[in-house]
């Protein structure tokens, strides 16, 4: 009978484990969390019945257990977990890895443009000859951020030839720092943040690139620093150490100007990266210097408001230094034209005398400069003007550029909504197309253009996850949108029929999909359905201005092979982008 008692045993562990929940091989993750809202909570359970064990705030880091419904179960330390609502933060499914962005690519085309934005509807401030070595900074599937020589923007991907993947060396001589700490600035993105300087220890959190922390000391090739108030450590290969934070330097108020050069740059109370935050600047703002201690300036913001900001997010100069560099640079430069018919004029306005045309690639030497026109000699020693948003110079003068739409979308809240995910496919086109798989990829697009027009963009899901129908409508209250768009892409029994259909729900919601049903019309080659009521749940419930639109038929077989192309994304997501441009004008 031992045998029936073994196995008797072994059922009632199965039945016992069967209930037991489910935890992941160590080392395995689904991924980690990014909190996207002020304030978080952390429930015992999945749903909001069960009581609150912790409270996360925006920009927080956890690492995923398991997922169940519309809920996350994440590690919160000490061996407990947690459940928070998945609306409330984005997933990061491959948050274990070192995203390499960077390195070198090469321009493979001849004259190639390079634009403000990721699309044909952004400025060309230059033109790329063939064999060109640009820095990768960004990239999407039809447009490369690059930087070289002075000049930064964006060139079709075809025309880039982009670098393979490379490892990061790692440094083998041993550090010890001082008593003081330092300032660290992290160089890349994804940094472990680990509880004891080893790899086969836990892991804290992340650090994204470009995040400043207090670097306390330096043993064995780790550096230990603060993170979110406790103290962890990273591989110092990863870390540029700034200075030690020492006496305070004071400058003459008013005479000194600091320019931002990061979007959305804290502001602190005091000179620590514990400080308080209260508030941020933004990329290209200038601001009176006070004051500087260690890697710490502190600004005048407006009237008696002022704060401390890192120092090497900030261009320092005198006044007066800049406006005499501004002029000896723009005195013996030359500018080249990057337009067939550019066109010259006797003084710097749009409605003076035309004295001239001339062709792309045409050099001149440069005079001076009034606004934002440039006075050159012409061939035949006379002088011209011309406009500097439609040229290039040479040197170390910034690239004069003219606002186009992307001023009306500036700082702008716009929630983009790829429909579907996860679990749920949505229409499977007639070849196979998943309608999921195509509104993340058209999100991405539509959200490079938005942001590189200074709007502050949001999406639903960022990765194949299945995000609730009222969890969609949360986001777009909680961020206060400006505008919600709801990518889909249709489908019927009748397989020839085609178009585009933009829909809204309520009254105030109307105007955007004119707006953006007339851009599409204007724009694509496809039929134009326009605008119409429609009863869906993302602009039934949403109490923000939101459009719905269905951008073409997967049940159509031809339909389906022009939607999936590069260049339809392309063309949609840049009509969709002035819709909004003009809905805001």
């Amino acid at each position: 009978m031992k045998w029936k008692s073994g196995l008797t045993a072994l059922i009632l562990l199965l039945m016992v484990t069967a209930f037991l929940p489910v935890h992941h091989v160590l080392g395995e993750s689904e991924g980690e969390i990014i909190v996207t809202s002020k304030v978080v909570n952390v429930r015992e359970g999945a749903g909001l019945n069960y009581p609150i064990v912790k409270r996360l705030t925006k920009g927080d880091k956890y690492e995923i257990v398991s997922e169940k419904d519309d809920w996350y179960e994440i590690r919160i330390g000490n061996g407990k977990t947690g459940w928070v609502a998945n609306w409330l933060v984005d997933k990061n499914t491959e948050y274990d890895q070192v995203e390499q962005k960077s390195g070198q690519g090469t321009i493979t085309g001849n004259s190639v443009r390079v634009r403000m934005g990721p699309g044909t509807t952004f400025q060309t401030v230059s033109t790329l000859t063939k064999g060109t070595l640009v820095d990768i900074l960004e990239k999407n599937e039809n447009w490369v951020q690059i930087k070289t020589d002075g000049i930064e923007g964006w060139v079709a991907a075809a025309y880039v030839q982009l670098p393979t993947a490379t490892e990061h060396t790692v440094k083998q001589d041993t550090q010890e720092t001082s008593g003081n700490s330092k300032i660290g600035r992290v160089m890349v993105d994804r940094l472990n943040v680990r509880s004891e300087p080893s790899t086969s220890s836990a892991s804290l959190g992340k650090l994204n690139k470009d995040a400043s922390v207090t670097v306390y000391q330096i043993h064995n090739d780790w550096a230990q620093i603060d993170f979110q108030g406790q103290k962890g450590w990273v591989s110092e290969s990863y870390i540029e150490l700034g200075k030690d934070q020492g006496d305070t330097k004071k400058i003459t108020k008013g005479i000194t100007m600091a320019k931002i050069t990061a979007t959305g740059l804290n502001v602190r109370k005091q000179a620590s990266l514990n400080s308080e935050v209260i508030g941020s600047v933004n990329k290209d703002e200038t601001y009176p210097v006070l004051q500087q201690k260690g890697q710490m300036t502190q600004l005048q913001l407006s009237g008696t408001k002022k704060g401390w900001v890192v120092s090497w997010y900030l261009e320092i100069e005198n006044e007066a230094q800049t406006a005499k560099k501004k002029n000896q640079h723009i005195k013996g430069s030359k500018v080249t034209t990057i337009h067939d018919g550019t066109i010259l004029r006797s003084k710097p306005d749009t409605g003076s005398e035309i004295i001239g045309q001339v062709n792309a690639g045409e050099t001149f030497p440069v005079l001076g400069m009034e606004g934002d026109w440039y006075s050159i000699t012409l061939k035949n020693g006379k002088t011209a003007y011309v406009a500097g948003w439609i040229v290039n110079i040479e040197g170390d003068t910034e690239q004069v550029k003219r606002a186009g739409v992307e001023k009306y979308l500036e700082d702008k809240v716009i929630i983009i909504d790829p429909g579907h995910g996860g679990r749920d496919s949505g229409t499977i086109g007639v070849g196979g197309t998943l309608e999921k798989n195509l509104t993340i990829q058209t999100a991405e697009l539509l959200r490079d253009k938005l942001q590189a027009a200074g709007a502050k963009v949001i999406l639903t899901r960022s990765s194949n996850t299945y995000v609730a129908l009222p969890s969609r409508v949360s986001i777009s209250h909680i961020h206060n949108a400006d505008a919600f768009i709801s990518l889909h892409y249709d489908s019927t029994i009748d397989e020839i029929t085609s178009g585009i259909t933009t829909y809204y729900y309520h009254g105030y919601q109307q105007a955007l999909a004119s707006s953006i049903a007339n851009s599409l019309g204007s724009t694509m080659q496809v039929p134009n359905r326009g605008y119409r009521y429609g009863d869906y749940h993302v602009i039934r419930e949403n109490k923000r201005v939101a459009t719905l639109i269905e951008l073409g038929y997967l049940s159509n077989p031809v339909d389906e092979l022009t939607i999936t192309t590069n260049e339809y994304q392309e063309t949609v997501t840049s009509a969709i982008y002035n819709g909004l441009a003009r809905y805001f004008k």
